[in-house]
């Protein structure tokens, strides 16, 4: 199966990470067919996950797809790269069901549309106009400041660095507490051993 996959598919060796575990880096014009031949040849059924490594240096994200067989001995990452820039990619959804929902949360926190996946529709980001959450590019510590604020007057509403600062304070304390009553203890019985001597 490696050699097939090599010669007809790969742009590199196929590599063994654990005894029931490969990973192959493909072009993506072969990832379909790839997949296609491992479903149909090896029962590789069942798709566990899509991920998404954004290489914003490079221009391009890593799609890496985990597909595993029927009886789940054996799992396949496939990796690909795929332009950052208005990047469209084929549909699964059709052979796995589960990836709807997997390129539904790729295009939302990626912007990545999945071409045949009928069901890009939100999912967890409510009327979101910005970049995408997960693109490098997305400035979490900006968006929050230009977007969010504190609610005053909540109980829970706690400087967390503060917060932090001050309970090890008090821990620091509380030890430093305890070593000085340990001492004085010590002290204490060593005072009363000799003077019982």
């Amino acid at each position: 199966m490696f050699k097939t996959i090599k010669s007809n598919f790969a742009t590199a060796d196929v590599e063994v990470k654990r005894q029931d575990l490969y990973k192959v880096v493909i072009k993506y014009d072969r990832l379909s067919a790839l997949i296609d031949f491992l479903y149909n040849n090896y029962t590789y059924k069942i798709l566990n996950a899509i991920t998404c490594t954004d290489w914003i240096e490079e221009g391009h994200f890593a799609l890496t797809y985990l597909i595993t067989t029927e009886d789940r001995s054996n799992t396949f990452m496939i990796q690909t790269l795929v332009g950052r820039e208005d990047t469209k990619v084929e549909s699964f959804s059709k052979k796995f069901k589960q990836a709807q929902i997997m390129e539904r949360d790729l295009h939302e926190m990626y912007g990545i549309d999945f071409i045949g996946n009928d069901n890009l529709k939100e999912l967890s980001l409510e009327n979101w106009v910005h970049t995408p959450p997960l693109r490098r590019e997305f400035d979490t510590l900006e968006f929050v400041n230009e977007h969010l604020t504190f609610r005053e007057g909540r109980e829970d509403n706690v400087d967390v660095k503060a917060e932090t600062k001050r309970l090890r304070a008090l821990k620091k304390a509380q030890k430093e507490a305890d070593k000085k009553a340990k001492e004085a203890a010590d002290a204490s019985a060593l005072k009363e051993n000799e003077d019982g001597k």
